[in-house]
C-alpha cells in the first residue's frame, strides 16, 4: 500500500466498502433465487401471488436493513482487514507519513494536514497528534475550517495542545466536549503556570456555559473562572445559577453580579 493517488487508509476503506457491497448483492441474489424456486413450485394462482407478495416484502425489508446497517458493517469489515493486513498497513502508513513530510517541505501545509489527519484516524499516538497540532498552529484558524480537538487529545500534558484548545474554545466552542474538559481539569495547575494559562481556562469555562449539562457537570471549573467570562457568557451562567439558587457556583456568580453587572439592563430582565 503506497500513498500515490490513494493513501493506505483510502485503499483499505475502498476495499472494505467493496466487500460489504458484494455481500449485499450476494444476499439479494440468494433471495431472488429462492423466490424463483418458490414460483416454480407454486401449484396455484393463489400460491404464486403469495410468493410474489412475500418476495417483494422481504426484498424491501432486506434493502432497508442493508441501508441502515451498511456503516456498521463497513466498520466491522475494516476491523477484520486491519487484523488481516496489519503489517502491510503499517508499512503503507509509514510511507504515507514520509510522503506527508515531503509535501510539507514543498510548502503545501493544508495538504500535509489532511494527510496527517488521515493517518491519525488509524494511528493513535501522541507524536502524530503533536505533528498535527503544530501544523495547525501555523494556520490562521477560522470557524469555517474543518477543525477537531478530541481526536488530538494526548495522554500527557502538552503546552502546544493546551494552546490549541484555547484557540478552539474561542472560535469553535461546540468542539469542546467532555474529554476535553476532563483533560483541562486534570492538568489545570500546569496550565495555570503557562503565560496565557488563565485565559485558556477561562475560554474553556466559557465553552462549558454552552450547555446546561456541562454547567451541571463542571461547576467548580465555572466557579474558579466565572469572573473572567465575557458578558454574554456570564449572562448565560447567571441565568443558570439563578435557577439553582444554592451552592458555591451560585454564591460566586451572585458575588460577581453584585460587583460588575447589578445595574446592567440585560441582567435586570432575567
Amino acid at each position: 500500500m503506497s500513498c500515490g493517488k490513494a493513501s493506505a487508509l483510502q485503499s483499505v476503506e475502498k476495499k472494505a466498502a467493496g466487500i460489504v457491497r458484494r455481500d449485499h448483492w450476494l444476499t439479494g441474489l440468494v433471495w431472488l433465487l429462492l423466490s424463483l424456486i418458490g414460483l416454480l413450485f407454486s401449484s396455484s394462482s393463489l400460491q404464486t401471488v403469495l410468493v410474489i407478495a412475500a418476495g417483494a416484502a422481504v426484498a424491501a425489508l432486506l434493502w432497508t436493513l442493508q441501508k441502515r446497517l451498511t456503516p456498521a458493517l463497513r466498520r466491522m469489515q475494516l476491523q477484520k482487514m486491519f487484523q488481516q493486513y496489519r503489517y502491510e498497513l503499517a508499512s503503507g502508513l509509514a510511507i504515507d507519513h514520509q510522503a506527508a513530510i515531503r509535501v510539507f517541505q514543498e510548502g503545501d501545509k493544508p495538504r500535509t494536514y489532511e494527510m496527517l489527519r488521515e493517518i491519525g484516524s488509524l494511528v493513535h499516538n501522541d507524536q502524530l497528534k503533536l505533528e498535527q497540532i503544530m501544523l495547525l498552529q501555523t494556520f490562521q484558524l477560522r470557524k469555517d475550517m474543518d477543525l477537531m480537538i478530541e481526536p488530538l487529545l494526548m495522554d500527557s500534558f502538552n503546552t502546544d495542545l493546551v494552546s490549541y484548545i484555547g484557540e478552539i474554545a474561542k472560535i469553535r466552542r461546540d468542539l469542546i466536549k467532555e474529554n476535553t474538559f476532563r483533560y483541562v481539569l486534570l492538568h489545570e495547575m500546569r496550565i495555570l503556570s503557562m503565560p496565557s494559562g488563565e485565559a485558556i481556562l477561562a475560554a474553556v469555562a466559557g465553552a462549558a456555559v454552552r450547555k446546561d449539562r456541562y454547567m451541571t457537570m463542571y461547576p467548580y471549573l465555572l466557579t474558579r473562572y466565572a469572573r473572567f467570562l465575557p458578558k454574554d457568557r456570564f449572562l448565560r451562567l447567571f441565568k443558570y445559577a439563578k435557577s439553582a439558587r444554592s451552592g458555591p457556583l451560585y454564591d460566586e456568580v451572585m458575588r460577581i453580579y453584585e460587583e460588575k453587572y447589578k445595574w446592567e439592563p440585560d441582567f435586570q430582565n432575567t
